[in-house]
């Protein structure tokens, strides 16, 4: 079976993580030799890419008038909508509790969970689910090639903490995050500057706005990429405190920078261990979340130790590696649909 020709539907593309998985992804496939398309709605504000992609753009409602092999998407209402006949339609869950994502996997041909946990929530709603966990582009999020991380460390200054700051959405768990630092900080008596990033969308609520925290706070809105890796690779600690994630690509490329991670279970049980490659917290509430916190901030070696083994752990999760899980998968059963014995 040769090249591919693929139409992965999308919402819009802007700067959001789940869109980077499918311009991780598409880029991925067209260096292959695919014929990809990120097709998108006509009527979107957001339709150039955020980041370099190589293959084609367009509309979405001309995806119906061509020929192609596969239909993907994370998005169910556009994976309901649009259909091409003879495609293969593959549905790729990116987000528990998804409206009308139920809808979304009776339909399709094959169903992707985007990490472990996300094909835990499947199985147990009788979805067969093949695991593509997301990935991490490492040529871009390494460690800084001069640390200044291990210098500070000697030097007993305060700890820099990073938090992704997305507090329009509670899911992502910004601000009990925030808050973990702070308690953290105020228990051990271990001075903290905080760090919170964010690319909120237009009219975002929180954005850049004032915290009631007694740590020392900034905010770093609409970083590039260049100055996102920066900021992971200065930062000593990263926390993540999401609830409802498939796959948590901000603790991922804090991991692949260096940085020590202290998490919830939600989007991280890929790459995140407890006690080995990160502090994890059952729960996603601050003061559970503090807990995991504070060994991190009390012994510098214990978290230049949970930040080697979480730059080595994720180095495994590269989206070359996603791509070729979906890809395997897809050919599988393009290969058994063509081997079928027709009805008589």
């Amino acid at each position: 079976m040769g090249p591919l020709r693929i139409a992965i539907l999308l919402p819009h593309l802007g700067v959001y993580g789940g869109i980077r998985r499918f311009l991780e992804l598409g880029a991925v496939w067209t260096a292959r030799g695919h014929d990809v398309l990120l097709a998108i709605p006509r009527d979107v504000r957001a339709r150039e890419a955020w980041l370099p992609f190589a293959g084609r753009i367009g509309d979405v409602e001309r995806v119906a008038g061509e020929r192609w092999d596969v239909l993907l998407s994370p998005d169910p209402d556009l994976f309901r909508r649009v259909d091409a006949p003879g495609a293969l339609r593959v549905f790729y869950a990116v987000l528990e509790k998804a409206p009308r994502a139920a809808s979304a996997w009776r339909s399709a041909d094959v169903v992707f969970g985007n990490s472990a946990g996300m094909v835990s929530h499947l199985r147990r709603r009788r979805v067969r689910a093949l695991a593509a966990p997301g990935g991490v582009n490492l040529a871009r999020f390494h460690p800084p090639a001069e640390d200044g991380r291990i210098g500070r460390a000697a030097l007993g200054g305060p700890i820099r903490a990073l938090v992704y700051g997305r507090l329009s959405r509670r899911r992502k768990g910004s601000l009990a995050a925030a808050k973990a630092v702070e308690a953290a900080s105020r228990r051990t008596g271990v001075p903290v500057e905080l760090t919170l990033f964010d690319a909120p969308p237009p009219g975002s609520v929180g954005a850049g706005g004032a915290l009631d925290l007694s740590i020392p706070y900034r905010w770093v809105l609409n970083p590039s990429q260049e100055e996102l890796a920066a900021l992971y690779g200065d930062a000593d600690l990263f926390v993540s405190a999401e609830r409802r994630a498939g796959w948590c690509n901000t603790a991922a490329e804090a991991m692949a920078c260096g940085t020590a991670v202290a998490c919830t279970r939600s989007g991280t049980e890929d790459f995140a261990r407890d006690g080995a490659t990160a502090l994890v917290s059952r729960w996603p509430w601050a003061w559970s979340l503090t807990g995991r916190i504070e060994p991190l901030l009390r012994d510098p070696a214990l978290r230049a130790r949970i930040a080697s083994a979480g730059r080595e752990k994720i180095g495994e999760f590269t989206w070359e590696r996603t791509a070729d899980r979906i890809e395997q998968g897809i050919r599988a059963r393009l290969e058994g649909r063509d081997h079928a014995v027709p009805a008589s």
